[in-house]
C-alpha cells in the first residue's frame, strides 16, 4: 500500500489509500468489495496510540476510506485542512492538547462545520463532555470493529 509522511515538530501526520485507478487495479478477487455509500470517501483519525490508530484504520479501509491520520492536535488541523475528510474519529487523549480544543479547532474551519466527528474516549468522566460537544456521536475505548462501523454509518446518514 502507498503511504506518503510528512513530520513537522507538532506532530506526525499520515495519508493513506490509493488513487481511485490504482486501487481497481490492485483488487484482488478474494477481497470484499467496499460498500457503495463508502467509495471515494476520506476518514481523518486523530489518535495518540499507536494500538489504537491501527484499529481505527483497519476497520475504516475496510470500509473503503482513505484514511489520514494525525497524532496530535496541530497535526489534525493540518490534516483536515489538507484532506476535508468526510468523517473525523477524535481521541480526547492527545499528547499537545486536550481534544477537546482540537475539536474546536477542527470546528473553526468553515469547510469542516457539517463533518461528522466521532470521539474516542477512555473513561467514563468525559462521556457528559462528548455529549456536550455532540451527542450520540462518542465511543468508549477500546473500539469494537462492529461498534465502529455501526456509529460511522450512523453519522454519514
Amino acid at each position: 500500500m502507498k503511504r506518503s509522511r510528512s513530520r513537522s515538530s507538532h506532530g506526525t501526520v499520515t495519508c493513506r489509500g490509493k488513487p481511485r485507478a490504482e486501487a481497481a487495479m490492485a483488487k484482488r478477487p478474494h477481497q470484499p468489495r467496499a460498500p457503495r455509500w463508502a467509495s471515494d470517501r476520506r476518514a481523518l483519525v486523530v489518535e495518540a496510540d499507536p494500538a489504537a490508530l491501527r484499529l481505527c484504520c483497519d476497520i475504516l479501509e475496510a470500509m473503503g476510506f482513505a484514511v489520514a491520520t494525525a497524532d496530535s492536535g496541530i497535526a489534525a488541523v493540518m490534516a483536515a485542512r489538507k484532506e476535508l475528510p468526510d468523517v473525523i474519529l477524535v481521541d480526547l487523549q492527545l499528547r499537545d492538547v486536550p481534544g477537546r480544543e482540537a475539536i474546536e479547532w477542527l470546528r473553526s474551519n468553515p469547510a469542516l462545520l457539517s463533518t461528522p466527528m466521532i470521539i474516542l474516549t477512555m473513561s467514563s468522566d468525559d462521556e457528559a463532555d462528548v455529549a456536550a460537544i455532540r451527542p450520540g456521536a462518542s465511543m468508549r475505548k477500546p473500539v469494537s470493529p462492529l461498534a465502529m462501523r455501526q456509529a460511522i454509518r450512523a453519522v454519514l446518514r
